[in-house]
């Protein structure tokens, strides 16, 4: 069960690699689109309750971090537009000002 456990950690840990890459590209598309695979294998390497060991808690400390950072640029991502429609909506209402004004 170890040898198959590890091999499908090491499987999620490549995969957690790919999406944190593609979020630092803003790729979010391609980041959902990976996240079930991803969590199909973790649930597989957890379905029984066999003792982790500490390539298993390293594995998981590892994943944890990219979570981290994919997480972080996300966040940063929401900001950024956010802010964009803000001055969207700022632009619009101006327009709409300076045509209720010249009537």
């Amino acid at each position: 069960m170890n040898l198959s456990r590890h091999r499908l950690l090491d499987d999620a840990l490549d995969m957690s690699r790919r999406m944190a890459t593609l979020g630092d590209a803003g790729d979010w598309d391609a980041v959902i689109a990976l996240e079930p695979e991803r969590r199909m294998l973790l649930e597989k390497a957890f379905a029984t309750h066999a003792p982790a060991d500490e390539f298993v808690a390293s594995r998981v400390r590892e994943i944890l971090d990219l979570d981290k950072r994919l997480m972080a640029r996300s966040v940063e991502a929401r900001d950024r537009i956010a802010a964009e429609l803000g001055r969207s909506n700022q632009g619009r209402r101006a327009t709409s000002a300076y045509h209720a004004v010249r009537g």
